[in-house]
């Protein structure tokens, strides 16, 4: 894989190329963005298994119900999202 010339951006077109930040910062930012991801996807599952329902002193079966609502509408907009945007194989 070849890297891609940034000499020629300037401004904010330099800025939004991913390839025109230093390599510390980019792997920084992805070892972050993946922790993130994973953090929230552990939670995503927990919640799907029902392992934060047992408590009624702070209702956490409406916390448990709640947060199968946000993960199913993350999926659904996730998805319309997807749909909206053109595909090459069409």
């Amino acid at each position: 894989m070849t890297a891609r010339r940034t000499d020629h951006l300037t401004g904010n077109e330099a800025a939004e190329c991913p390839t025109a930040r230093p390599a510390p910062v980019r792997l920084a930012r992805r070892l972050s963005t993946t922790t993130a991801w994973t953090a929230l996807g552990t939670v995503a599952y927990l919640v799907c298994q029902g392992m934060f329902g047992g408590y009624p002193q702070v209702h956490s079966a409406l916390l448990t119900t709640l947060g199968m609502v946000a993960i199913a509408l993350t999926g659904g907009i996730t998805w319309i999202v997807d749909e909206r945007r053109p595909h090459d194989d069409e």
